[in-house]
């Protein structure tokens, strides 16, 4: 132990010792350092010189408020000042060498001056006049100026032509002026007995195209002939809690959940000719198996035949005719596309889901089938639209099964409100060979550009079955109202809100009261996610009466 302590204290002192002779070395060399940076800073202080002159005109007066630039030319600093009232300039503390002097001012011409030598402790003097006799460099400068411009524009011309190419030939028709004597001879100048005539005349020209020009009529044309795709999906989750009814409620507490995905193919057949196909395909359960209401709660459900079945639900051609007045579809429709429409409650995949406040269940339409609609604008405010469909399809022959529509379309601006929208339209079906009819009104109104009103109205009778009558057959009559918020008192600029309530009464005294509001958020340009709460309530003159909460979630991708 006693060994080993020497042996540190023996390295101790010598670490000391080192420490204390380059702490010694180190001082005076560190000194001397701080003295040779002083000594070089004066000597560069001292390295400084000055400038000073002044400018006149041509006739020798003086100029105020000219700038005199010094570029040294060695490092390319440059160094300004503005002449005072008296022509006078003065740039003190300029580092020495060799300076390039130069004025400018409106309406002076250019003025150079070299090598002017700037020396320590010195003020070197350049009076500086902008007669053109006594300022040769001036015309060089100029004409440096003008060489430099031809050369870019050169270049300019170089990178045109070796970025364009000529178009395909294309037929123009000139309008040109002849003269024409009495033998029918053609002159191009007027001569003695002709007389001015003019014709016209065909020329085939080229057009120059940049590269970047072609590629974009390429890509466009591949676009034309091409089918384009897209894709519709969405999950809606719901559950359901009693709010009224008997202990055999058989939906108190259940969850449920739809997926549906539509796949949508558009081609362009020729000019204003359209191809549409919507493929649409289903799996799961909602709540409208287990609710028994006179509407649904989820208007896919509208869409589900078989679970995990592709259906074709639409397939379509479209035409505009009349300068784009009036088009024409005519394939496999949904006429509720063509009718009824409404901006603020027309959409179960951004609006409302609940298909009371979707669709007016006066229309009766059950499934999609052949026609055609036709919609006429004559771009005046007024729409007629005349649709034609068959509505059966077990139906022997169209005649069985026809089921026509007719609406009138207004759009307005009452009370000097922004836009509103006003429709009124009439059905009439000839299904299972019993005649029904019906009339409906739908209306939405700006109040503001966030607030927006809308409301329906339908009453008639539905098409009866091959069972016979229904509540629905015998009478029936429906209406709904609500508001929609949009890009307005929301979280998100494209975010939208609404409530709605719609109530449908039958002939037989059964009632339905659907009450709904929804928040959609617009996370990205192609995906939505949507709150609902709805509250249904079903009185039936042959069944205890229920009631239902509703909420529910939907996520929707579109792309």
């Amino acid at each position: 132990m006693v060994a080993g302590r020497k042996d540190t204290m023996t390295v101790t002192w010598f670490a000391r010792a080192l420490v204390l002779a380059t702490v010694g070395t180190w001082v005076p060399a560190a000194a001397a350092a701080q003295a040779a940076v002083q000594h070089l800073a004066a000597h560069a202080a001292d390295e400084r010189g000055g400038l000073s002159g002044a400018v006149r005109d041509a006739t020798g007066a003086a100029r105020a408020g000219a700038t005199v630039t010094a570029t040294h030319q060695d490092t390319g600093a440059q160094f300004t000042a503005t002449t005072d009232a008296e022509g006078g300039y003065a740039l003190p503390a300029l580092p020495v060498g060799r300076y390039t002097v130069s004025v400018g001012a409106a309406g002076l011409p250019p003025h150079t001056e070299r090598d002017v030598e700037v020396t320590a402790q010195g003020t070197a003097t350049v009076n500086i006049s902008t007669n053109p006799l006594s300022s040769p460099q001036a015309a060089d400068s100029d004409r440096q100026a003008l060489l430099e411009r031809i050369a870019a524009l050169e270049q300019r011309i170089s990178d045109l032509e070796s970025s364009t190419v000529l178009s395909e030939p294309e037929t123009r028709v000139r309008r040109i002026e002849v003269y024409v004597d009495d033998t029918g001879g053609v002159h191009d100048e007027p001569a003695p007995g002709t007389r001015p005539e003019v014709t016209y005349q065909r020329e085939r020209v080229y057009r120059r195209q940049t590269i970047n020009e072609k590629i974009e009529e390429a890509l466009s044309a591949a676009d034309e002939r091409s089918v384009s795709l897209g894709i519709d999906a969405a999950t809606v989750t719901q559950a359901s809690t009693r709010t009224r009814g008997g202990a055999a409620a058989p939906a108190d507490g259940n969850a449920y959940a739809l997926a549906s995905a539509d796949l949508f193919f558009t081609a362009k057949l020729a000019q204003y000719t359209v191809f549409f196909a919507d493929v649409v395909a289903l799996s799961g359960s909602p709540p409208d198996r287990e609710i028994s209401g006179l509407t649904l709660l989820n208007g896919y459900t509208a869409r589900l035949v078989n679970q995990n079945e592709l259906n074709l639900r639409e397939v379509w051609l479209r035409t505009e005719l009349f300068r784009q007045r009036l088009a024409i579809s005519a394939g496999r429709l949904d006429l509720t596309n063509y009718f009824d429409q409404n901006a603020a409650a027309n959409d179960e995949t951004t609006q409302f889901l609940g298909d009371g406040l979707v669709n007016n269940p006066a229309l009766g339409l059950a499934t999609n089938g052949t026609g055609f609609a036709a919609v006429f604008d004559p771009k005046i405010g007024l729409t007629l639209r005349v649709g034609v469909q068959q509505s059966n399809p077990d139906a022997m022959n169209l005649s069985d099964s026809i089921y026509s529509l007719a609406e009138v379309g207004y759009l307005a601006t009452p009370f000097g409100l922004p836009e509103g929208n006003y429709r009124v339209w009439y059905r009439a079906t000839n299904t299972a060979g019993a005649g029904s009819t019906a009339l409906g009104l739908s209306l939405d109104q700006k109040i503001t550009p966030i607030v927006t009103l809308f409301g329906r109205y339908g009453n008639g009778r539905l098409p009866a079955n091959e069972a016979g009558q229904t509540s629905f057959s015998l009478g029936h009559h429906f209406y709904s109202a609500g508001v929609q918020f949009q890009t307005g008192w929301v979280f998100n600029p494209w975010d939208s809100w609404g409530v709605g309530y719609a109530q449908t009464e039958l002939a037989d005294s059964s009632r339905e009261r659907l009450t709904e509001g929804y928040y959609n958020f617009r996370l990205t340009e192609r995906l939505r996610l949507a709150f609902h709460l709805q509250h249904i309530f079903e009185s039936r003159p042959d069944a205890p009466s229920f009631g239902y909460l509703v909420p529910g979630v939907r996520l929707q991708a579109t792309f």
